[in-house]
This record gives structure tokens, C-alpha cells and sequence, in this order.
């Protein structure tokens, strides 16, 4: 075994200039689909991380106006939800847990200061539902809070920016805190409310805004203040593993019925799946990362051409070896794994080196700092990852060129006869 490799790496090694020029397009090549895949991988699993937060795993039930006339309802005529509506879609036993939302309609300001989101009334369990966290030193709401309807208000990081910061300068989608604001005071309307808390990290909630924008108070609170104001929606959770488009049709006829309203009328109940949603998404990821594999192919095609010409070059050099080597018993399976390890070796030392170089080059963009994004966070923060599965793809897709740029020569060479091998040049 030792003769054959002593020659692989001579003849190898007269194709000093052609080789090295197959190896650095063997490494570019391997960068550029390493870094497509693991670009469209870094996408798909950020917009993971941001359906499985905040209320991406929630159906947002909100009502609208009546499209047909029926019952109670004729077409224009909207519908308002009753608090009690919470237990109603709560009896479902494909529902999981359930948290009713209300607006407050008053402007959050702290002296000259305003903060553009309207504030929202929610139930003590809506941190829960939508995966909020709270900065050290703050608290959600408790029991207490509800029972004695206390003015208190948990805000998110942006609003706390802008409301307390010593500095004001700065885009406004860009601010950060300097202070704690935990026990300092800001007005609702006229009403004053205590800070409590202030949320950590960023979720969508409430029909795709930013919780970072946000300004919560206990939904008692809000009732106390507005008592024959409606429920502006309903965050439900599913079971896991229900059909989540039948439960949003049992939603919409339960409280329908309930209302004397029609139970086909998608307009004045509406059911929005947040999970659903982002399935579209998600394809257009994946039909994304596999048109960037794609390129990234078809550059590692051209490399594959490379080989193929390296080793044309080396069989046509060795065409009168080929006529010696088959002359004292070499076969053609021999004469064609010869060149196939040959065109292998090469795939090899670029594929290894460009792997190593696209791990660098990731870790590189890991570490640049991104400035604060919404779009950035709604996305799951992403960033180039090399999967398990990139890996996969990128290993196979290298063994797959590889032996398909060696067959054709190795073939060649394998067809070589004695005769034709001592009538060569």
C-alpha cells in the first residue's frame, strides 16, 4: 500500500501550481457554502427562538364589526368582549391557560416626558403566557396589587429610557437606561402610578408589538378606572400537540353563540395564530438557506472542475506508468481508486482548511457588537450558525463533488491499455 500513496503524493506534487490554485478554490468555495448555510441557518433558528417567545405560541382573539347580518348584528355593528369571556374560552379543554388584555386610551408621560405605546391592563398571569422577565430589583404583579387595585406599573426598558433618563440623546428605538427607575413615579392621564419593574430582554406581544415599548398595569386597576370600558382582547394558549386552526373556530363559535352574533363571521371575531403566522416565514427561510446552499454548490462545482483538469493533467503525464503498472497486474478498479484517492486527498486538505477558516470567520462575526435592532430582536437575534446539520450538508457535498470530478479522469485512465501506454509521448 505504501508504493501506490509514494506515488499519488509524486504525482501530486508535479502539479505543484495547478494543485495549489484547486486547493484555493476548493477553500473558497467551501467558505462560501459554509457561510450561505450558516447564515440561512442562523436565520431559521433565530425566528425559532422568536416564536417560542413572548406570544409566539399564542392565539390572539381581538374582536372587530360584523360583515353579515345576523341576530344582535348587522353589518358595521362591532362587538365588544365582557372580562367573563376569560372563563368562557378557558372551559375549552383543548385551552391551556387564558389572559385578557385592555387598553388604557391615556397618554404614559413623567414631566415633559411621553412615551408614544399605548399602556396595557393585564392579568397576573400574562407574564407567563408571553415569556416576560423582569431586571433585578423589580417585581410582577401579585394578588395584592389586584385585590387593593394599586397604581402600579411595570414598564419595558425603551419606555424607561425615554421617560427617566438623565439624557435624552439618541434615536429613540436606541435608547438604554442609565438609572433604575424601580420606585420612581410617572402619570397615566392624571392618575400617578409607582414603577415596579422593568422587563428584561425584548417579546412581541399584543398583535406584534415590542414589549421593550411597553407600559403594563394590573387589569383590576385598569377596571377601577374603567368600568364599563371592554376587553380589547384575549391571549389564548393552546395544549400542546391540538389542532390549532379547529380551536380558533371553536373560540369564534363559542363566543359567537354567546353574543347571538354569526359563527362564520371572521370579521367580528378574529382569531390570530401567532405560530401560524410564522410558518410562512419559516418556509421562506428554509426556501432561502437552500437557494444559498444551492450557490454555494455551484461554486463548489467550479472547484470540482478544477480537479477534474488537475487530474486529466496527471493522467496524461502517467500514461505510460498506467501501461507499466497494468502490464505486471494492476486492474482497472485499481488504476481508477488510485486517482480517485488522488482527487480526494485534494477535496480534503481544501475542504479541511475551508471549514477551519469559516469556523474563524463565524466566530469573528459573533463577536462584532450589533447595535440595538427591533428588527434584529423580532428576528431572535441571529447570527451565523454552523449546525450539525450544515455540517452534514457541506462534508457530503465535498465527498459528492469530489468523486464526481475524479470519475470521469480516473475512468480514463483506467480505460488505458499497454499498448497505448508504450505509443504514448
Amino acid at each position: 500500500m505504501m508504493f501506490p500513496m509514494k506515488q499519488i503524493f509524486h504525482e501530486m506534487a508535479a502539479e505543484k501550481l495547478r494543485l495549489s490554485l484547486t486547493i484555493l478554490a476548493i477553500v473558497w468555495s467551501t467558505i462560501c457554502i459554509t457561510i450561505m448555510l450558516a447564515t440561512g441557518e442562523g436565520l431559521r433558528q433565530g425566528l425559532l427562538r422568536s416564536t417560542t417567545s413572548g406570544n409566539g405560541n399564542l392565539i390572539y382573539v381581538s374582536t372587530g364589526v360584523a360583515s353579515i347580518n345576523y341576530g344582535k348584528f348587522y353589518k358595521g355593528k362591532s362587538l365588544d368582549f365582557e372580562l367573563a369571556d376569560n372563563e368562557l374560552i378557558k372551559a375549552l379543554p383543548t385551552v391551556n391557560r387564558v389572559s385578557a388584555t385592555a387598553k388604557w386610551r391615556e397618554n404614559v408621560h413623567y414631566e415633559n416626558r411621553s412615551a408614544w405605546m399605548t399602556p396595557i391592563a393585564v392579568e397576573n398571569n400574562y407574564n407567563k403566557l408571553n415569556d416576560l422577565t423582569l431586571m433585578e430589583g423589580g417585581r410582577w404583579f401579585n394578588p395584592l396589587d389586584s385585590l387593593e387595585q394599586r397604581k402600579v406599573t411595570i414598564i419595558g426598558e425603551n419606555t424607561a429610557a425615554q421617560l427617566f433618563n438623565k439624557s435624552q440623546s439618541g434615536n429613540s428605538d436606541k435608547l438604554e437606561r442609565d438609572n433604575n427607575p424601580v420606585g420612581k413615579k410617572l402619570k397615566i392621564g392624571e392618575e400617578e402610578f409607582t414603577v415596579i419593574g422593568v422587563l428584561k430582554d425584548s417579546r412581541t406581544i399584543e398583535d406584534g408589538q415590542s414589549s421593550e415599548f411597553s407600559t403594563l398595569v394590573p387589569m383590576a386597576t385598569w377596571k377601577r378606572f374603567h368600568n364599563h370600558d371592554p376587553v380589547a382582547a384575549i391571549n389564548v394558549e393552546p395544549k400542546p400537540y391540538v389542532n390549532r386552526e379547529k380551536l380558533a373556530l371553536t373560540i369564534r363559535q363559542v363566543i359567537a353563540r354567546k353574543y347571538n352574533a354569526a359563527t362564520t363571521d371572521e370579521q367580528l371575531i378574529q382569531t390570530d395564530d401567532m405560530l401560524l403566522k410564522q410558518e410562512t416565514m419559516r418556509s421562506l427561510l428554509l426556501g432561502l438557506q437552500s437557494f444559498l446552499g444551492i450557490i454555494g454548490f455551484v461554486t463548489l462545482g467550479v472547484a470540482g472542475i478544477g480537479i477534474a483538469n488537475v487530474m486529466y493533467a496527471s493522467v496524461k503525464r502517467a500514461t505510460r506508468d498506467i501501461g507499466v503498472r497494468m502490464a505486471v497486474g494492476a486492474t482497472p478498479t485499481h488504476i481508477r481508486l488510485h486517482y480517485i484517492i488522488q482527487a480526494m486527498m485534494t477535496m480534503c486538505i481544501g475542504g479541511i482548511i475551508g471549514l477551519l477558516m469559516s469556523i474563524g470567520l463565524i466566530h469573528i462575526i459573533d463577536s462584532i457588537p450589533i447595535s440595538h435592532s427591533i428588527f434584529y430582536e423580532r428576528l431572535g437575534k441571529p447570527k451565523p450558525e454552523i449546525s450539525f446539520t450544515v455540517m452534514l450538508i457541506v462534508i457530503s457535498a465535498l465527498i459528492l463533488v469530489g468523486i464526481l470530478a475524479a470519475w470521469f479522469p480516473a475512468n480514463k485512465a483506467a480505460s488505458i491499455t499497454p499498448l497505448e501506454a508504450l505509443q504514448s509521448e
